[in-house]
C-alpha cells in the first residue's frame, strides 16, 4: 500500500515498507521452512495463515535458525509442522497505520518484534511482513521529509515576513510627509500665525488637527521601528549615558499624561546612579511605552511606580509596576502580539494598536536584554527589563583613608 501523492509527507503509512512475502500453513513441515530461509536470505519471517484467511502466527529466521542450530532440538522439530515453533501472538499493525505510532507499539507493546518482525495487514488481510529496520529507514525518510517541510514553511514565513516589513516602511515614509504638513499647518492655525480666526471655534478644531496628526505620526514611528526591527535593520547608537537622567525625562514626558488620569507616579532610583551602554533615545522609548501602557490601564487613584536595582551578577533590572486592571497568562500572550490588544470594558475604551509591548521586547532584545511581565488581573501588572552586567558600568566608589 502506497502512500496516496496528495498526502503530507509528514505523514508516512506503514504500508510503503510491506514485503510481499508469501504466507506458509500453521501446518507447513518445518524443515522446509528452514530451507526456505536459508536459499531466500533476504526473507526475515513467514506469517502462518489458515486455509480461511485467519493469520495464526509468524515465524521468524532468527528463531528457527537458532532452534535448528542445535542438534537435539534440530532432530526434534525437523518433520514437525512449524506452528510448534512459531509464535502465535505477533505484533500486527494496520497498513495505513502511521509511522510514529507503529514505532509507538513496536517499543511498548511487543519489543521482541525489534529483532523478530512483525505482521502488515491491510483490512484485517495479510499485507506482507515488516522489519524493524525498514520501520527506522522510513522513520528516517519522514523526518527528512519533515525537516524539508518545515525549512520550506521558515522560508515562506521569512519571506512574508519580509514583504510585510518592506510595505509597512514603504508605507510609513509615504504617510509621514503629509503628516508632518499637517501637523505643522494646524500648529499655524492654533496659534492664529496668519491672523486670527474669525470664530473661537477654529482654534480649538486647529488644536485637534494638531493632536491627531502627531498621535497618528507616533504610531507610524511605530510601525516603522517595528518593520526595521523584524527586518533586522533596526540599528544601535550605543552610548554610555546616565540612566537616571533617561528615566527622568521619560517620567516628565507622561507627566501631564499621569495627571489627567488620576494616577500617582514615583521612582526609586539607584544610589550610586549607573551607566548603561546602549542606545540612549531607544532605551528612552523602552522606558516610555512602559510608563504609557501602565498609566493607560491603572484608574484613577492607582499608583505608577518605576525601579532600577542592581542584580547578583551586575546585570541591571528597570521595572515599571502598576496597580492597574492586571492581566492573565493569556492576556500576556496576546498582548505581547502585535496589532493585539487585550479584550475588556476597560480596555475598549482606550485607543491603540498593540505595538507598544511587541515593539519595546524588540527593542530590549536588541540590546541583548529580556522583558519579563508579571501581572494578575484585579492587581496589576509589573513589567521588568533587565540589561547584561557587560552594559552596565557604575562610579567609582573612593573611601576616605581612616585618620
Amino acid at each position: 500500500m502506497q502512500r496516496p501523492p496528495d498526502a503530507p509527507v509528514s505523514e508516512f503509512r506503514l504500508g510503503e515498507i510491506a514485503l510481499q512475502i508469501p504466507t506458509l500453513s500453521p501446518d507447513a513441515i518445518a524443515r522446509a521452512v528452514f530451507d526456505a530461509f536459508r536459499d531466500d536470505p533476504d526473507i526475515p519471517a513467514f506469517a502462518l495463515v489458515e486455509p480461511d484467511g485467519r493469520l495464526w502466527g509468524l515465524i521468524d529466521r532468527i528463531s528457527l535458525l537458532t532452534t535448528f542450530g542445535q542438534p537435539v532440538l534440530r532432530e526434534l522439530y525437523s518433520k514437525r509442522p512449524i506452528h510448534l515453533l512459531a509464535d502465535p501472538g505477533p505484533l500486527v499493525l494496520d497498513a495505513d497505520m502511521t509511522v510514529d505510532e507503529a514505532n509507538w507499539r513496536l517499543t511498548h507493546e511487543k519489543p521482541a518484534a525489534v529483532t523478530a518482525g512483525f505482521v502488515i495487514t491491510d483490512a484485517g488481510r495479510y499485507h506482507g511482513v515488516g522489519t524493524s529496520l525498514r520501520l527506522m529507514e522510513l522513520s528516517v525518510r519522514q523526518a527528512r521529509a519533515r525537516s524539508a517541510e518545515l525549512e520550506a514553511a521558515r522560508e515562506q514565513a521569512e519571506s512574508a515576513n519580509r514583504s510585510k516589513s518592506s510595505f509597512l516602511a514603504n508605507l510609513s515614509h509615504e504617510l509621514r510627509t503629509p503628516l508632518n504638513a499637517i501637523i505643522g499647518f494646524g500648529e499655524i492655525l492654533e496659534s492664529e500665525l496668519l491672523g486670527p480666526h474669525s470664530d473661537p471655534a477654529y482654534r480649538d478644531y486647529s488644536r485637534d488637527i494638531r493632536a491627531s496628526g502627531q498621535h497618528l505620526l507616533s504610531l507610524i514611528n511605530d510601525l516603522l521601528d517595528l518593520a526595521k526591527a523584524e527586518a533586522d535593520k533596526l540599528t544601535l547608537n550605543e552610548e554610555w549615558f546616565d540612566l537616571s537622567a533617561a528615566i527622568g525625562a521619560t517620567l516628565r514626558i507622561v507627566q501631564g499624561q499621569a495627571q489627567a488620569q488620576g494616577v500617582a507616579l514615583s521612582v526609586r532610583p539607584l544610589d550610586p546612579q549607573p551607566a548603561l551602554l546602549g542606545d540612549n533615545r531607544k532605551v528612552r522609548q523602552i522606558v516610555l511605552n512602559l510608563l504609557s501602557n501602565a498609566i493607560k490601564f491603572t484608574p484613577s487613584g492607582g499608583r505608577v511606580t518605576v525601579t532600577a536595582a542592581i542584580a547578583p551578577d551586575g546585570g541591571l533590572t528597570v521595572s515599571v509596576a502598576d496597580t492597574g486592571i492586571g492581566m492573565s497568562p493569556a492576556d500576556i500572550d496576546k498582548a505581547m502580539t502585535a496589532f493585539q490588544q487585550v479584550e475588556t470594558s476597560y480596555t475598549r475604551r482606550h485607543a491603540g494598536t498593540g505595538l507598544g509591548l511587541p515593539l519595546t521586547k524588540r527593542l530590549v532584545e536588541l540590546h541583548g536584554g529580556m522583558l519579563r511581565i508579571d501581572s494578575a488581573v484585579g492587581v496589576g501588572t509589573t513589567v521588568s527589563v533587565r540589561f547584561g552586567a557587560d552594559r552596565v558600568r557604575l562610579p567609582e566608589v573612593r573611601l576616605r583613608a581612616a585618620g
